[in-house]
């Protein structure tokens, strides 16, 4: 299976902030506290459209021209937009909760927002860029990951993200770089040693490849995206009982993993198992139709390869 297509992960290491920032200023209203709580609340049970609403709430009721007299503010579109740290956090958290929905353009706005009120926000800058990343935005996203690390040298998910980036523009020297840099600032992440796997790999380097999902399987047990890049490695030595016991065990551990059903099914085809091979191909496509071109040029390689 080709790993730059069916392989790699960017993984987002920055979670849900639930700092907030600006709460104990007493400029920001008490019924704004509660609604970004309240909003903090949903998205950590799952409720995305409750948190959106909330959090929404939360940054119109702090921009009300009555909700603090002392801090600068200006006007946004058609409402008043007050400029503080807790409107920031707000923005940002509602543009994390629009990107778990998938609303990439709107989380990006969102992102947009709170940068331009606290411009060093390291963590809206990896978010941004995450969401560029996964528009095909790649330009723009390295961009932000750049100044990320510019503002934070220490960042290792910025690091991490720029990697992945660089990667998916195949300049693999620099990602590989990148991921370095991400491992030597915090050993103890499984997803840069994920992708410094999946570029090794993509480089020939069959044992590095293996030593690096080793050592993340060994920090993140559960890791469904490195037993998948394991198998694409015992896969491409020739060990394809080895490499379906991990496709088996990725899809277990995530059955939502396109990736692992898509290199199973490659290896059910080589061996003959049609019916389970179209099976696991179907499902693969069913959660990530952006996999086609790639499955079915490998599949046709395969087919190729019996006549």
């Amino acid at each position: 299976m080709e790993v730059r297509k069916l392989s790699l992960q960017v993984t987002v290491v920055a979670g849900l902030s639930l700092l907030i920032c600006g709460l104990a200023q007493a400029q920001t209203s008490r019924a704004a506290e509660d609604f970004f709580k309240r909003g903090i609340a949903h998205f950590k049970n799952g409720d995305l459209e409750g948190a959106i609403v909330d959090f929404t709430k939360a940054i119109e009721t702090n921009s009300q021209p009555n909700a603090k007299l002392s801090l600068a503010a200006h006007f946004a579109s058609d409402h008043l937009e007050v400029i503080d740290p807790f409107n920031a956090k707000a923005y940002y958290n509602r543009g994390i909760a629009y990107a778990a929905k998938g609303y990439l353009d709107r989380a990006v706005a969102d992102f947009d927002r709170a940068i331009s009120i606290d411009p060093v926000y390291v963590e809206a800058l990896i978010r941004r860029g995450r969401c560029r990343h996964l528009k095909g935005d790649y330009d723009r996203a390295i961009a932000d990951f750049t100044k990320a690390i510019a503002v934070d040298p220490g960042s290792a998910s910025a690091y991490n993200n720029r990697g992945a980036t660089l990667q998916s523009k195949d300049d693999v020297i620099s990602a590989i770089r990148d991921f370095d840099a991400a491992i030597a600032i915090d050993s103890c992440l499984a997803e840069p040693r994920i992708n410094r796997g999946a570029a090794r790999c993509m480089m020939g380097d069959l044992t590095g490849a293996l030593e690096d999902l080793e050592k993340a399987i060994a920090i993140d047990p559960r890791n469904s995206m490195a037993y998948n890049n394991r198998g694409r490695v015992h896969q491409l030595q020739g060990e394809l009982a080895t490499a379906m016991a991990d496709y088996s065990l990725s899809i277990k551990l995530d059955p939502n993993n396109a990736f692992a059903y898509a290199n199973r099914g490659l290896i059910e085809l080589v061996e003959g198992k049609t019916a389970k091979a179209e099976s696991d191909f179907n499902r693969s496509l069913a959660l990530d139709p952006k996999l086609k071109p790639s499955l079915e040029w490998h599949i046709n390689e395969i087919k190729g390869q019996r006549h």
